[in-house]
């Protein structure tokens, strides 16, 4: 729950995160001096593809700085 995503679809770990407004560049800007790749593939849209060898452990840091990286 953020106010800045709309939803999130997707299957299996690849995901797009459907964001209100448009700032996906920025927020993979953002995601990447904090040591993360996304991949920005719209104004309003993020795509996650973490290889398939993740664990939860090292998603982990991933899930709880998001909503700081896309309000910047």
């Amino acid at each position: 729950e953020h106010p800045l995503v709309a939803g999130v679809r997707g299957a299996g770990l690849l995901r797009a995160i459907a964001l209100t407004e448009p700032i996906a560049p920025a927020a993979a800007l953002v995601a990447r001096r904090h040591g993360f790749i996304i991949n920005p593939v719209a104004p309003g849209r993020l795509r996650l593809a973490p290889p398939l060898t993740i664990t939860t452990d090292e998603l982990t840091p991933f899930i709880d700085a998001l909503p700081g990286l896309i309000t910047g």
